[in-house]
């Protein structure tokens, strides 16, 4: 990983690795909050195109079952740059999350069908 950063430092000296974590942080919680939400718009400036094409085909199957998703972020317990490196003139850089989360999904009738809306993951 090391090794990784300084590559991305040496191809562009604005890099903060702390910094992009903090970003990469922000971006997933809205991320994850869209999917919930069905927010394609939000999805799609976040997502690359397959990505965001398989966040959609998810969200149309729920939304032709007439299910709904609520998501609530506890706590993060960990975000860590696991890899980093230069390819193609493109830094890549993979980082873990380590969330708490309380999700439920709900049927039309607004059953909860899957995970609680009470107890985190």
């Amino acid at each position: 990983v090391a090794s990784g950063l300084d590559a991305i430092v040496a191809a562009d000296r604005s890099f903060d690795a702390k910094h992009f974590v903090t970003g990469a942080r922000a971006a997933y919680e809205m991320i994850v909050g869209a999917f919930a939400a069905g927010d394609r718009k939000t999805l799609k400036g976040l997502l690359s195109r397959d990505v965001y094409d398989g966040f959609e085909a998810a969200i149309r199957d729920r939304e032709a079952k007439g299910e709904s998703v609520e998501n609530k972020f506890v706590s993060l317990d960990n975000a860590d740059i696991i890899a980093a490196e230069v390819r193609n003139n493109t830094a890549q850089v993979t980082i873990r999350f380590v969330w708490q989360l309380i999700s439920a999904t709900r049927d039309k009738a607004g059953n909860v069908i899957d995970g609680s809306p009470h107890k985190g993951t």
